[in-house]
């Protein structure tokens, strides 16, 4: 985000609350214009009620939302410069596609020409020939070709902001894969502000610039993925952004700790000083974790036994027992293949003490 410019859409201090539940609690953020910005979070986190609240279906408890510099809280969703892309799509199943995507403009009193010309446009844009699918009727299209006509319609609105909730959830994975990437391409070449809401990790590391993580109404962390990957704010931000091994470390002095397995305790170097008896959570990513040599060291190493490997492609994920009930992830490339028992380490820049 350029932090130079004045954002496309600002959330200041919103809240939302349903009688005594307090559903987005004080949250702030700010899109840039042409920005990819995904909220998401699990189910109940609060995403899709702040997305209501962003097109106009509710209105905030508290708090101001802005588009352009005014404050929007009491504009209706057609009085926005906003459209949205929502899970059902809401396609006029008695329309063909044409007419679908030409909708937005019959009701702007746009003429026949001007409505056709565009449709054509946004069809070519959206990968659907207008010559197989102008006239088609909605219900003959697949689950993807439906999707793009839901986004060709919200196009044809010209909005400012494009708001998705969920629009890829109900389709198959090869399918949702294909249509994360040209999302995003269609982002980049229409340059248009994309706000989409998600609970697939995988969708919003695909597609966004940055990232928003919500958790019970609050926003737990803001950032490019790949930054909140390598710096999560907290155990919730860690374990939410993929697989990761969680150490229950207790500080010893210094840049030292134990690490309690529950049946053994084991002494561990740490990568910053904490003071004695502090109590917090040691992260190390899978791929950091690596089967030692014989004579090789580490930051850290202990003794484990491989339980069981599993093929993720050009990688192996093994679960690996330190003590019986304690158990670490660890991946690795298929050429270096472990079984048995190993000694397993990791350097102390490839960890990182939260909170929990």
């Amino acid at each position: 985000m350029d932090e130079s410019a004045a954002p496309i859409l600002e959330v200041a201090g919103v809240t939302k609350r349903f009688g005594k539940f307090t559903a987005v609690n004080d949250v702030s953020f700010q899109i840039a214009d042409g920005e990819f910005f995904t909220l998401v979070g699990p189910s109940g986190s609060g995403k899709t009620t702040l997305l209501r609240m962003l097109v106009g279906m509710e209105k905030p408890t508290e708090g101001a939302l802005k588009i352009r510099g005014q404050t929007v809280n009491d504009l209706p969703p057609n009085k926005r410069p906003t459209c949205m892309v929502f899970q059902s799509l809401a396609l006029f199943p008695h329309m063909t596609v044409g007419k679908n995507v030409e909708f937005p403009l019959t009701i702007r009193g746009a003429g026949e020409s001007e409505r056709r010309t565009r449709a054509w446009e946004l069809l070519k844009l959206l990968h659907l020939d207008p010559n197989r699918y102008y006239n088609k009727n909605v219900t003959q299209c697949s689950g993807g070709e439906r999707q793009r006509v839901a986004l060709a319609r919200a196009l044809a609105y010209d909005p400012d902001i494009l708001f998705f909730d969920e629009p890829l959830s109900a389709l198959d994975a090869r399918l949702r894969k294909m249509l994360q990437k040209e999302l995003k391409d269609i982002q980049r070449s229409t340059k248009k502000t994309f706000c989409y809401v998600t609970h697939s990790l995988e969708e919003a590391m695909v597609m966004s610039d940055r990232v928003a993580i919500l958790r019970a109404g609050v926003i737990e962390q803001i950032g490019r993925p790949d930054e909140i990957y390598a710096a999560p704010k907290n155990a919730f931000v860690a374990e939410f952004m993929g697989e990761v091994n969680l150490l229950d470390i207790t500080a010893a002095g210094g840049a030292t700790a134990n690490w309690d397995t529950g049946r053994k305790t084991y002494p561990l170097n740490l990568p910053a000083p904490l003071e004695p008896g502090a109590a917090r959570k040691l992260l190390i990513r899978p791929e950091s974790l690596r089967f030692l040599k014989e004579g090789e060291t580490a930051g850290n190493a202990v003794p484990v036994k491989i339980l069981n490997e599993f093929s993720l492609g050009s990688r192996i994920q093994y679960h690996v027992e330190v003590v019986p009930g304690c158990t670490l992830t660890v991946e690795r490339l298929r050429e270096e293949r472990a079984s048995g028992e190993a000694l397993l380490g990791w350097e102390l820049a490839d960890s990182q003490i939260l909170e929990s």
